[in-house]
């Protein structure tokens, strides 16, 4: 740490000199400039010219199977990468068209540069066009929408609304992994916390919000994939039961969204007061599968994945 002594001019501005060392360890030169950024919390941050320049990486793709490049690109994209090259000796069309799949699967990455031997992806989103608030707000829509069309899949036995569900999970992981990439510009880059208004440790609750409702997301897959199993229609006795639980799942996860959106704690205690007992529920699914063994394997995962869902 360097510790300066504020001086004033005669005209009352404030200044301090920079360390030398640090200036010249940074490139800092006679009639330089430097930005000055106020921070949230109050402090000010000093940066050189040319310091926040565009981060690149270079990924090779000799070798590796899709799952692995996949993971390698999602990464980097995470970390906050503005540019990701990925080369070899000579892309071929099926690694080309892979590649290209991945970059889909992420929010803001597309191909601008191919040559023979090299695809490039490039960020064309400003971190600021997708504030946390709206994104999070954005996935609780979808994840909700994703658990009513599940159960309704499953009580009804309707197969191809069970695969559509399935199918916008991806619109989840996608924008959780962009709440992920800005979260990781905000450890790295102190700077972005002007970029984005939120600072770092607000921005991990929006960061843990993300990831809790990509569960609820997860646990609607899981029921959207149980109904796909089911051997027969669930009996009116099963379906009551069913629509009881998710009922009382969903008011937990909607109040607990408000809960968080509107800063209420006291909304937020009388959510968490209002969990009914686990153990009861746990008794309420064996006895809803047992009523239909066709079906119990089906009927356990809904109920499970609701009871999940809601904590």
């Amino acid at each position: 740490m360097y510790r300066r002594k504020v001086q004033v001019t005669g005209g009352g501005t404030f200044f301090v000199t920079l360390p030398k060392g640090w200036a010249e360890r940074v490139g800092i030169r006679h009639g330089g400039e430097v930005a000055l950024v106020p921070s949230q919390g109050g402090p000010l941050l000093v940066v050189p010219e040319g310091m926040r320049e565009s981060n690149r990486c270079l990924l090779r793709l000799d070798g590796r199977s899709r799952v692995e490049l996949e993971r390698e690109i999602i990464a980097h994209y995470i970390a906050g990468f503005d540019v990701i090259r990925v080369a070899g000796e000579r892309i071929r069309p099926q690694e080309r068209r892979m590649v290209r799949e991945i970059a889909q699967s992420l929010i803001g990455m597309e191909i601008l540069e191919e040559t023979q031997s090299e695809v490039a992806l490039h960020s064309v989103v400003n971190i600021q066009d997708f504030p946390a608030q709206h994104t999070i707000h954005r996935i609780f829509d979808i994840t909700r929408a994703m658990l009513e069309d599940a159960i309704s899949a499953f009580l009804a036995r309707d197969d191809e609304l069970a695969r559509d569900v399935i199918e916008r999970d991806g619109d989840v992981d996608r924008l959780v992994l962009l709440v992920a990439r800005q979260f990781s510009l905000l450890l790295r880059d102190l700077v972005t916390e002007e970029d984005i208004g939120l600072s770092r440790f607000a921005f991990l609750h929006y960061h843990t919000v993300a990831d809790q409702l990509e569960r609820v997301a997860d646990h609607a897959v899981k029921i959207s994939r149980a109904a796909l199993e089911v051997e027969t229609l669930p009996s009116q006795e099963v379906g009551g039961r069913v629509r009881g639980l998710f009922g009382e799942s969903k008011e937990i996860l909607e109040g607990a969204v408000q809960a968080f959106e509107e800063r209420d704690t006291k909304l937020a205690n009388h959510v968490l007061a209002h969990k009914e007992d686990r153990n009861q529920l746990l008794e309420l699914a064996q006895i809803s599968a047992a009523d239909q063994p066709e079906n119990a394997y089906a009927i356990s995962i809904v109920m499970d994945s609701l009871l999940r869902a809601r904590e």
